[in-house]
């Protein structure tokens, strides 16, 4: 297989600091690049549907959930902050996509669903997305595929497991 740009990365830094292990780079710059790169093509598709990467994933949430969620837990399933998901939630209100209604369970709170104009809305864009990140995953081979994916679950569950447990620093 030919260099890249991470192997370009490690190259150049093995030059100026040839101290540091950057082992690391051989994954998360790869998967960093790589999500950079998906992210890209699926943000021009979701802006010609007026919508950004945080308003999609909470459009996508609910569709998936097929009920109400508290905006709490659309901050965590998106990994958003609290203010973030605010935005998002009252450009998606203002546009006629979710709606918000008293939740019982908590005087307090709220719930939010799909209104039917969302439900259409994130049924008309997750196929265009899907078809991009297939278009971008044309050159895995098939008979790749299915180990690639397990190794990527490993990897995030190492990442997931090492965030829960705090580490952030050497």
């Amino acid at each position: 297989m030919s260099e890249d740009d991470v192997d370009r990365i490690r190259s150049e830094w093995a030059t100026v600091r040839p101290e540091l292990d950057t082992t690391a780079l051989e994954m998360s710059g790869r998967i960093l690049r790589s999500a950079a790169l998906v992210m890209r093509h699926g943000d021009v598709h979701l802006a010609t549907f007026g919508l950004t990467r945080g308003e999609f994933d909470i459009l996508a949430a609910l569709r998936r959930a097929g009920r109400p969620r508290s905006p709490g837990t659309l901050r965590t399933i998106s990994l958003a902050t609290g203010p973030s998901t605010t935005k998002r939630l009252r450009s998606l209100e203002a546009r006629g996509a979710v709606q918000r209604t008293p939740n019982p369970a908590d005087a307090r709170g709220a719930l939010i669903s799909l209104t039917p104009a969302g439900v259409a809305l994130v049924d008309a864009v997750f196929p265009g997305i899907l078809a991009i990140e297939a278009g971008l995953l044309v050159g895995v081979p098939h008979g790749e595929a299915a180990g690639v994916v397990e190794a990527l679950r490993t990897v995030m569950a190492s990442i997931q497991s090492a965030d829960a447990a705090g580490v952030n620093a050497p």
